[in-house]
């Protein structure tokens, strides 16, 4: 029948996630795949994948699982081409990156995004980026920076949206990727994804600058 994916929040505790599945397995709704993301605190956000082998509707899928006690925070139809592990999804968005003949921020932008499945995402050099802004506490920093964010590229829906922001290095010049998300903040897990896209995609510009110019390079920003 249908395929979904349903982003949950639950209790990092040992059981929880176990009510979760056996309520679905009980709607005859069948487990393809879970991608756990850690989270601060005792919660955690799971990605469910999963195939309802009966027609049935998106919001009694959502109430069988919020009477076991986690929220759901999204759940969207997918289809048979969305289903991809995540080690996948990650080396897919990397290899792009890595094997580009050139690197530019609209690349960086759209592999990032798609990797953390971000509704909007930016690449914001430190010549202008806003000092109150993510991009600019992330650059001051030296660190990545997750905070809500007004950004009038996409619809408010009465809340900020979350803004990952996370600098990197591009050949000497200081930069920061930006993902935006309304339905639920990142992860910890995520930004440890979109960490490594980044580092491939420093070394990827950095092959194809002169040795003679990044032998002695300027100092990066630590993105460990």
């Amino acid at each position: 029948m249908d395929l979904y994916r349903l982003r949950v929040e639950v209790a990092d505790h040992p059981g929880h996630i176990g009510r979760v599945l056996v309520a679905l397995g009980e709607l005859a709704v069948n487990i393809i795949e879970i991608d756990c993301h850690n989270v601060d605190g005792d919660v955690r956000i799971d990605d469910l994948f999963v195939h309802a082998t009966i027609a049935i509707d998106v919001p009694t899928i959502a109430h069988v699982v919020e009477k076991t006690g986690c929220q759901v925070i999204e759940i969207r139809p997918l289809s048979v081409h969305e289903l991809e592990d995540p080690v996948t999804r990650s080396m897919r968005y990397i290899t792009q990156i890595a094997t580009a003949h050139t690197v530019t921020d609209d690349l960086i932008a759209w592999c990032a995004g798609e990797l953390v499945r971000a509704d909007l995402s930016c690449v914001v050099d430190s010549r202008v980026a806003s000092t109150d802004s993510a991009a600019g506490r992330a650059l001051a920093q030296g660190v990545a920076v997750h905070e809500r964010e007004w950004v009038k590229r996409l619809p408010s829906m009465g809340v900020q949206p979350w803004a990952l922001a996370m600098p990197f290095d591009d050949a000497g010049r200081c930069a920061a990727v930006v993902v935006f998300r309304t339905a639920s903040r990142f992860t910890r897990t995520e930004t440890a994804r979109l960490r490594a896209l980044l580092e491939a995609s420093s070394r990827s510009i950095l092959s194809t600058v002169p040795a003679a110019q990044w032998e002695n390079p300027e100092p990066s920003w630590d993105i460990h």
